[in-house]
């Protein structure tokens, strides 16, 4: 699977990141470290974009098990969410809503795309801190 990233999309990203960030492209399916919500009757698919300090603790993050190269760097992501994404996808600002989305050749993925910092171990009882960039 290849992702690419809209130059300003890049731009926005890079000006919330710290220096030595992690990023993972994570699909919310209530599966691993970074579970927030667990597993609910949405009818729409919910990606999000994590960013963790280098020295984030590991465990768990053998869910993240596939690594792409974009123009941001690595991005780590589970490769069972690749099965709701195409083999080209892109990720984009759209502009009207002011918001990320991901396409690809067939249209619009999944919309709404959150950038969340997590600066703080989260699992087994979300005593860490979860926040929009």
């Amino acid at each position: 699977m290849k992702l690419s990233i809209e130059t300003d999309v890049v731009e926005y990203i890079r000006n919330k990141m710290q220096a030595g960030d992690l990023i993972y492209l994570d699909f919310e399916d209530g599966d691993g470290p970074f579970a927030n919500t667990g597993l609910s009757c949405r009818l729409d698919l919910s990606f999000r974009i994590l960013l963790t300090p280098a020295d984030y603790p590991v465990k768990g993050l053998e869910v993240y098990d596939e690594t792409l190269v974009t123009a941001l760097g690595p991005i780590k992501m589970k490769k069972s969410s690749a099965r709701y994404l195409e083999d080209e996808t892109q990720l984009v600002e759209n502009k009207a809503m002011h918001t990320l989305q991901l396409k690809g050749k067939s249209g619009i993925l999944a919309t709404n795309i959150p950038v969340l910092r997590i600066d703080k171990v989260i699992a087994g009882g979300n005593s860490g801190k979860i926040s929009g960039c």
